[in-house]
């Protein structure tokens, strides 16, 4: 699904630095970890948090593969 961006929006990422746009995909990164933990805590409610942060990062780390 391909979405256009608003002319706004667009205008606002240009206007942003490498630095920021690092940051906010670090940001939105580190929110699909928070995401896949959640859902994985549901589903296994008795693994630590240790395993559950590092499983959530395998999964994203393969998820494009």
């Amino acid at each position: 699904m391909i979405e256009t961006i608003h002319p706004r929006q667009l205008e606002g990422f240009r206007r942003m630095t490498p630095a920021q746009k690092l940051r906010m995909v670090a940001d939105l990164y580190e929110a699909g970890i928070q995401l896949r933990m959640a859902g994985l805590r549901l589903a296994h409610p008795d693994w630590p948090p240790e395993r559950l942060d590092r499983h959530a990062r395998e999964s994203l780390r393969h998820a494009g593969t």
